[in-house]
């Protein structure tokens, strides 16, 4: 992995207000960070089971993932409220192509690699000028194997803005989610039966889940965030975000159980995403998680993953 860090570039950007004005002057880029990967692990549980077949993306022989990240610094004013350039407007150009090629692939919390490119936004802070607040792009691109450079193309016509990029970096491996969380389980248990209650409005809905075959167990569970993975946050301002269905429980026999959703308030809710946010350095302050899974409810081992790891075996007693 190498560092870049340029000053004095500008960006072309798109002026939500104010009289129209040399946008080039908007943005300057304050650091680049470029990666290559050889394979790139689909752990998006929207789009692949990755607890037990995992999904990966594979360059092949003839190209290799490129992976920009770049943090620009905008100068806001009076007139400038926002900026913003469409994904379209945004790819790399090698230096034996005329055509710049689009990213198929961004991060915006790391390591879930999410399908498509993204635009590049920034919008002034309320309390500007006190604090400040600047444009973010985390992209991946496929590339040949032999490119060792290329030019990041950002906007369109006159006002494009062109910046070199060193691809002569080595192959390097997209970290596991255990370098960003910690998970911790605290208990294990079988029902038959889930009482539920559903606040609707200002109505309380009870209710019950109750399997037709096998029985709810539940597995009590805390989650630490070890660093920021909020690619787009401010320094010192962490941010980092998970659901339930990126955990998964495999049963005494070895084989996964049926998720059927988190805690929450009372409700069971699947698809349920968790943000923990915390300033300064260090870890987060843990939370807890309640999960509930539908299987034969079998006395035994069981073992959680989170993502594709494992992260935790707990046994339920008879």
């Amino acid at each position: 992995m190498t560092l870049l860090r340029t000053a004095g570039f500008a960006a072309c950007v798109t002026l939500l207000s104010g009289p129209a004005f040399a946008q080039t002057d908007a943005l300057t880029l304050s650091s680049l960070t470029v990666t290559r990967y050889d394979t790139m692990p689909n752990i998006d549980p929207d789009l692949a089971s990755p607890c037990c077949a995992l999904h990966t993306y594979e360059s092949g022989e003839a190209e290799d993932f490129i992976y920009i990240d770049a943090n620009f610094a905008v100068a806001w004013s009076d007139e400038l409220e926002r900026v913003q350039v469409r994904a379209s407007d945004i790819g790399l150009q090698l230096d034996n192509e005329t055509e710049a090629r689009s990213a198929w692939g961004r991060f915006n919390f790391f390591p879930e690699v999410e399908r498509g490119g993204n635009s590049l936004n920034a919008r002034r802070p309320r309390d500007w000028p006190e604090e400040n607040a600047g444009g973010h792009l985390d992209l991946v691109f496929s590339v040949p194997t032999g490119a060792t450079s290329a030019t990041l193309v950002i906007g369109e016509g006159e006002e494009t803005m062109r910046i070199p990029v060193d691809l002569n970096v080595p192959v390097s491996e997209v970290p596991e989610p255990s370098s960003f969380f910690d998970v911790a389980i605290s208990g294990i248990s079988a029902s038959p039966e889930l009482v539920t209650e559903d606040r609707i409005g200002r109505t309380n809905i009870p209710g019950r889940i109750v399997p037709r075959l096998g029985e709810i167990v539940r597995v009590d569970i805390s989650v630490t965030a070890l660093q920021n993975i909020n690619v787009d946050a401010e320094p010192g301002e962490n941010a980092s975000f998970f659901t339930n269905t990126d955990f998964a429980l495999i049963g005494p026999a070895g084989y996964p159980l049926l998720p059927l959703g988190r805690s929450v308030s009372g409700s069971v809710r699947n698809r349920y995403s968790n943000s923990i946010s915390w300033d300064g350095e260090g870890a987060s302050n843990p939370v807890s998680v309640t999960l509930f899974f539908l299987g034969a409810g079998t006395a035994g081992d069981y073992e959680l993953f989170f993502f594709n790891e494992t992260v935790g075996k707990v046994t339920l007693a008879e």
